[in-house]
């Protein structure tokens, strides 16, 4: 009897441990930013349509578009769209 009392009780606990854990994700979202690769450009409404890593497209209207192309990895915060520069990968 109290064998099972205790495996009920570490249960739960093993349980509630689970959900915080999810909960309390060390990942912050940056609110305003977007990251992703130019598909299109709308000059009138300095509106841009970026596609994502996971192949998402956003519609995000911005303030200068600046010397951003289609087909540009793009960093939007704030309204501002500047380039983005991936880390070149490889060997020593």
């Amino acid at each position: 009897m109290k064998r099972s009392a205790v495996f009920g009780v570490l249960l739960a606990l093993v349980v509630m441990l689970g959900v915080a854990g999810t909960c309390f994700s060390g990942h912050k979202e940056e609110k305003g930013l977007v990251k992703g690769t130019v598909t299109e450009i709308v000059p009138v409404e300095y509106e841009m349509t970026v596609k994502d890593d996971h192949g998402k497209e956003t519609k995000v209207r911005v303030k200068d578009v600046g010397d951003v192309k289609v087909g540009d990895n793009v960093t939007i915060q704030d309204g501002k769209a500047k380039k983005t520069i991936k880390p070149k990968t490889g060997g020593y």
